[in-house]
């Protein structure tokens, strides 16, 4: 941490934020204002950089480069804030010249200083600084170096003449030290190589290790010279010749030599030895003998060369490679850890592994520090650590412990693995696979999915419902065995359907019919389709097909089997269907309506076409009364096409429209009444007596709607009684309980529901929870056979077809009718005597508390 003295005023130290330099730096703080008249004790304090406000330089200029000149060539920073953008340009706005400040100030900062601007010039000069210190540390190292090899260059040469005067010596006594066999003991055991040579190169004493090492134990080595040994052992040769080469280069030098030399050995092996060979001369100079002195550093530079090798891979790994003390103080951190956690070595190092450690895991490295000193190992522990700059990482951990060669642990090695990426990537596979599988679940249509062989490998619950079954009864079973019941019966159904087509090219697909699975013939072509997509790998839709739930019953189906692929390989296929039991019945409505109303359109439009072709044709000029008769037959069956278009327009219109009418409180007494009011002039004309009891009650409802079945009810009961019968419009109250006793008999022949019989409730209609107004139109007219009182509901059904042209009707009133009351909540139906009349009932709920008199 670099120490900052600030000289500025208290105003200045506020916009220098001294709180920020706090943070990661020492600040030294001199306020002049305690004692403006007193000297700064600069020289006493040591810092890194000064700060400095004019009125402070006006007073240390002076010294600031003393003080700069008595730290050279240390570079020693001083950073001036002053009031304007640049003091040499500005209209002197400062009192001190350009000159002054050379050699004084170093860099210049305009106040109000920012934040980012005073970070990058205080730390740009304590770089500045730190890079000097450093050039000025390794100056002194060379300085010392120099120094001392200087001193180890005349120690050498002072050890170069001792030993020459030594040597000289120990020629005097050369016979005796041959006859010296605690010498020749001494020699003989040490693990170095030693040989004597005389100022030729001559061998006169080696010991036992040389001798090996040259395979020279059975022969009379000495006088002999290196090249006459290499003819001795042809293996050695090279090798001896080498060293005849390298003892002319250590007399040529006059000194001592060192060096490392390589020997082959008979093993295949080679052994490197480190070698010293001190030349001795005569005092005139003469040659006078050398002595080689080599020690086998084979398996050091093995072991160094290993160490380096590790230290590269290491180094190069993007792992983080940590070693720590027992107690959890950083030693060592690789490349990769400075990547994954974004600290540098030289500011990791000294430093608690804690420091990685997430405030919501405080007991997590010391557990494991505890479990490392029990001599345990953890491999891929996945944990969260902290990087420098705040961020959460997932990492990976192998930690093992490091032992001495006694085997007692001294330390702790951590790999460290960033997978945070990998986690990301697992969360958004696990976010997809939830997706979806929610999908696959949500899905209404039924999906499976097939291996190679055709079995169920995995089901949605759309399909499994379907089924009729228990997903257990689906997986890992052949398909074709869940989807029919009998080869006999899914083949008298499948025989009605059309063919296959297929998806990508829209051509009709033969059933594979002699397809077989596990040696036997496929039972239908339901397995054949899907079978054929598992071997030729062609995507196909069937779009009539019947396929078999579990208690025996069909279903008719579309399907779209298309194959999955890995790597190019079929590995099996997704078989999506549904059940197109509605869609078919949707179109056979469809059909059904289209006819009906094709007839019911045709046979008027038939009688019009006819009626004004005679007209037309002139034949009834003369007949004016026929004329006539034609007219009224045209008249007649124009309205009756009119009638049937409003109520088709009236159906559907209702039905579609329904939701976005207004609702009302109405009160049912006065749509009662209305109702009679208007087909008073129908029933007149017919001679028929209209009799109403309205009952009081309020409902929501759209009046005009209540109105109009009302209406049509009444209009269906006049026109099918006789002249002075009568018909009656009554309302009964009735609440949940009664009204499902009173709607038992819905459509069925009965007494009437206002007579004193009771009748029981219709097991399938819902029990509602309030009050409900029940309205009865009651007819004396012949009635309604048994077997179509549900049918007469149904569009263009009426009870005698004659009556379309007798009584005028389109045979969609009632089916206009029961849409009306059941679009509000109600329910209707009808009871029959045949010959003595009908009575029509529609039951509507009430507000609540809307039940009056």
């Amino acid at each position: 941490m670099s120490r900052i003295l600030l000289l500025v005023d208290r105003h200045q130290q506020l916009n220098l934020l001294i709180a920020h330099l706090n943070t990661e730096h020492e600040v030294i703080v001199l306020d002049r204002a305690l004692n403006p008249n007193s000297e700064f004790p600069i020289p006493q304090i040591a810092f890194d950089l000064c700060i400095l406000d004019e009125a402070s330089f006006d007073r240390i200029g002076p010294l600031v480069e003393s003080l700069k000149t008595a730290a050279e060539p240390i570079f020693l920073p001083f950073l001036l804030v002053s009031q304007s953008q640049t003091p040499a340009l500005s209209e002197q706005p400062f009192s001190q010249q350009p000159k002054q400040l050379e050699r004084r100030i170093d860099d210049l900062i305009v106040s109000p200083v920012e934040l980012a601007q005073l970070h990058w010039r205080v730390e740009n000069l304590l770089a500045r600084r730190r890079q000097s210190l450093e050039i000025h540390r390794l100056q002194e190292i060379i300085k010392e170096r120099t120094f001392t090899e200087s001193l180890l260059k005349d120690s050498l040469q002072t050890a170069n003449e001792n030993l020459q005067r030594e040597i000289a010596k120990r020629a005097e006594v050369e016979t005796a030290l041959r006859e010296n066999s605690y010498l020749n003991l001494l020699m003989n055991a040490m693990p170095d190589i030693v040989c004597f040579k005389d100022g030729e190169g001559r061998w006169q004493e080696a010991n036992q290790a040389i001798l090996e090492v040259f395979e020279l134990e059975k022969i009379d080595y000495r006088g002999l010279k290196d090249s006459q040994l290499g003819e001795l052992s042809s293996f050695y040769r090279e090798a001896l010749q080498a060293c005849e080469v390298s003892d002319r280069e250590a007399w040529e030098k006059g000194k001592l030599s060192r060096g490392e030399e390589m020997i082959p050995r008979s093993d295949g092996t080679v052994n490197i030895y480190d070698v010293i060979k001190v030349p001795v001369f005569h005092p005139d100079g003469r040659r006078k003998s050398i002595v080689i002195l080599g020690r086998d550093i084979t398996e050091y530079k093995q072991a160094r060369d290993e160490l380096v090798r590790l230290a590269s891979i290491v180094e190069s790994s993007d792992d983080g490679i940590v070693s720590k003390t027992l107690t959890g103080t950083i030693q060592s951190w690789n490349t990769g850890a400075e990547k994954i956690y974004g600290y540098c070595a030289a500011e990791i190092k000294g430093k608690s592994i804690e420091i990685l450690a997430i405030p919501e895991r405080p007991k997590e490295m010391p557990q494991i520090l505890e479990n490392i000193r029990a001599g345990a190992t953890i491999d891929h522990y996945e944990t969260v650590h902290l990087r420098k700059d705040g961020q959460q990482i997932d990492v990976s951990l192998t930690i093992s412990p490091i032992k001495d060669a006694t085997g007692a642990v001294t330390g702790v090695s951590t790999i460290s693995r960033d997978i945070s990426d990998s986690k990301r990537v697992e969360k958004a596979f696990e976010q997809l696979r939830h997706q979806t599988e929610m999908i696959l679940f949500s899905a209404g249509e039924g999906i499976c999915g097939l291996n190679k062989q055709g079995k169920v490998t995995f089901v949605n619950p759309a399909a499994v419902r379907m089924a009729g079954c228990e997903l257990k009864q689906l997986i890992d079973r052949p398909l074709y065995e869940s989807l029919h019941r009998s080869q006999q019966e899914c083949s008298r159904a499948i025989e009605q359907l059309s063919p296959a087509t297929d998806i990508n090219s829209g051509s009709e697909l033969v059933p594979h019919c002699a397809a077989q699975q596990a040696g036997k013939l496929l039972p239908n072509r339901v397995s054949s389709q899907i079978l054929a997509t598992l071997e030729d790998g062609e995507a196909r839709r069937v779009t009539d097909e019947i396929f078999w739930r579990r208690d025996g019953s069909s279903f008719p189906v579309e399907y779209v089997v298309a194959p999955m692929r890995e790597q190019g390989e079929i590995i099996g296929a997704v078989v999506t269907f549904k059940d197109i039991t509605e869609q078919l019945a949707v179109e056979r409505m469809k059909d059904e309506f289209i006819s009906v109303v094709s007839h019911e359109l045709r046979t008027p439009m038939t009688s019009i076409h006819g009626a004004l072709g005679l007209l037309n044709s002139g034949l009834l000029d003369a007949y004016p009364q026929k004329a006539k008769r034609m007219l009224e037959i045209a008249v007649t069956n124009t309205d009756r096409l009119v009638r049937l278009v409003n109520d088709i327009l009236d159906l559907e219109r209702m039905e579609s429209s329904y939701s976005t009418a207004v609702k009302q409180t109405c009160n049912v007494a006065e749509l009662m009444l209305q109702a009679a009011d208007e087909m008073q002039g129908m029933a007149k004309p017919a001679g028929v007596t209209l009799s109403v009891k309205p009952v009081g009650a309020q409902l929501q409802a759209v009046p005009d709607r209540l109105i109009q079945a009302l209406t049509n009810l009444l209009s269906n009961a006049i026109k099918f009684s006789p002249s002075g019968a009568t018909v009656w419009l009554s309302g009964e109250l009735s609440h949940n309980l009664d009204l499902a006793e009173k709607a038992a008999h819905k459509s069925v022949s009965s007494p009437s529901l206002l007579s004193p019989e009771p009748a029981a409730a219709p097991p399938h209609m819902p029990v509602p929870t309030s009050w409900y107004i029940v309205i009865a139109v009651k007819d004396q007219g012949r009635g309604i056979p048994p077997d179509k009182l549900e049918m007469v509901f149904e569009r263009f059904q009426q009870v005698d077809a004659s009556d379309s042209r007798q009584k005028g009707g389109t045979g969609l009133g009632l089916a206009i009718c029961r849409s009306i009351v059941e679009q509000h909540g109600g329910r209707m139906w009808v009871e029959s005597v045949v010959g003595e009349g009908s009575t029509f009932f529609l039951s509507l709920p009430l507000l609540a508390g809307g039940a009056g008199n």
